[in-house]
C-alpha cells in the first residue's frame, strides 16, 4: 500500500476515533484524545525518555494503562551491566485523568508524584526539562534538538479501532547530572543524548513489537535511527517509524526485519526491505524487565550493544558506520 503522509494540522484519529494510517516527519500532525470513543480501559498513554552516553543510561517514564497509571525511575551501567538505582509507582484506575499531553511538542508540564518518587517533564519551546528524585537519588536534565525532524506515526492494528499514534525524538542533545548517596556519575558531554517515545493508542490485549534506536555523533555529525516491525495490521499501514538521520537529514525507509537468536546475548541483525540499510548489533547487556500484575503479564529484552552497518542514501554515497552504541528489543505483551 502507499505511504501517506500527513498534512500539517491533518488528525490521525477520525471523528470516530479510527486511526488515519500514515506518517510525518514534522510532527505537525493532530492526536486528539476526545475522539476516542468507548475503550475505558484499553487507552495507554506514554512519555519515556532514554539518556545515555557510551556508559550510563538514565530511563524516565511517566504514563499510564488505563487501569494503572504508572511512573519509573531506572539507572543503570550498560557497560557493566550494573543496576544503580530502579523505582517504580503504580497508581489504581487513572483511566484519562492523567491528562498526558496531547502532542510531544506543545508547551507542557506533566509531573507525577507518588509513594517517594517526584517526576516532571517541562516542554517549552521545544527544550526539554526532566527531574527526578527519590530518596538519595536525583536527577536534572535538560534536552535540545540537535536535528529538526522526528518521525511521527499512526498505525492500525486489525480492530478497525485499535491504533497506536507514536512519535520518536532521536538525538536531542542533553546535559545531565545525576546523584546517588552523595556520588555524582558524570556522563560524556560529547556523547550523551536522549530520545523521546512518545506514544498514544488503543492496542490489542496480546501483541508484540521489535524496536531500535541509536543517537550519536559519528565523524563530527549527527548520526542515529529508529527502526522497529512485529506489530500492526500490514494490509493497511501506510508508513513505518523507520527513519536514518545523518547530518540534519532525515531519510526515511520502508519496512525492516529485525532478527535475532534464541539467545539474545547473539548477535541481532536489522536489514531494511529495499536493500538501503542493514546492521548488526553486537550485545553486551540484556536489560530484561518482567512485569506482572493482575492480568499483565509483559516481557521486554532490552540490548544495549555496538552496531556496525552500512546505510546507502538515495542517489548518495554509501555510507559504513561502526562502534555505534544503541540497542534493540523484543517485547512481547499481554496487557
Amino acid at each position: 500500500m502507499t505511504d501517506y503522509i500527513f498534512s500539517s494540522g491533518e488528525h490521525m484519529l477520525d471523528h470516530s476515533g479510527r486511526p488515519v494510517a500514515g506518517y510525518t516527519l514534522r510532527g505537525d500532525a493532530v492526536y486528539e484524545r476526545a475522539r476516542i470513543h468507548g475503550a475505558l480501559l484499553r487507552l495507554k498513554e506514554w512519555d519515556f525518555y532514554q539518556i545515555s552516553d557510551e556508559r550510563y543510561c538514565l530511563q524516565l517514564v511517566i504514563g499510564h494503562v488505563s487501569y494503572a497509571g504508572n511512573c519509573n525511575i531506572a539507572f543503570f551501567d550498560h557497560r557493566s551491566g550494573e543496576r544503580i538505582f530502579e523505582r517504580g509507582s503504580v497508581s489504581p484506575l487513572p483511566l484519562r485523568s492523567m491528562r498526558l499531553p496531547q502532542s510531544a511538542h506543545a508547551d507542557s508540564i506533566l509531573s507525577f508524584s507518588r509513594d517517594g518518587i517526584e517526576l516532571a517533564f517541562e516542554t517549552s519551546c521545544e527544550q526539554r526539562k526532566l527531574t527526578a528524585r527519590c530518596g538519595s537519588f536525583s536527577a536534572e536534565v535538560e534536552l535540545n534538538p540537535a536535528v529538526e525532524k522526528s518521525i511521527l506515526v499512526c498505525t492500525p492494528f486489525s480492530n478497525k479501532r485499535e491504533f497506536y499514534v507514536n512519535e520518536k525524538i532521536n538525538l536531542l542533545s542533553a546535559r545531565v547530572a545525576v546523584q546517588r548517596n552523595g556520588r555524582e556519575y558524570a556522563f560524556d558531554p560529547d556523547h550523551t543524548f536522549s530520545l523521546l517515545d512518545w506514544g498514544r493508542g488503543v492496542w490489542p490485549v496480546s501483541h508484540e513489537w521489535y524496536w531500535s534506536s541509536a543517537s550519536t555523533l559519528f565523524n563530527g555529525a549527527p548520526f542515529g535511527f529508529n527502526l522497529g516491525c512485529g506489530f500492526g495490521d500490514e494490509s493497511r499501514k501506510r508508513g513505518t517509524e523507520n527513519v536514518i538521520y545523518l547530518g540534519n537529514q532525515a531519510y526515511k525507509l520502508g519496512a525492516v526485519r529485525i532478527t535475532h537468536e534464541s539467545d539474545p546475548m547473539l548477535p541481532w541483525h536489522l536489514v531494511s526491505e529495499d536493500g538501503r540499510f542493514s546492521a548488526v548489533l553486537t550485545p553486551r547487556y540484556d536489560r530484561d524487565t518482567i512485569t506482572k500484575l493482575f492480568f499483565v503479564n509483559n516481557r521486554c529484552h532490552q540490548m544495549f550493544g555496538s552496531f556496525e552497518g552500512i546505510f546507502r542514501p538515495e542517489n548518495g554515497t554509501a555510507y559504513p558506520f561502526s562502534g555505534i552504541s544503541g540497542f534493540a528489543e523484543h517485547a512481547v505483551n499481554h496487557w
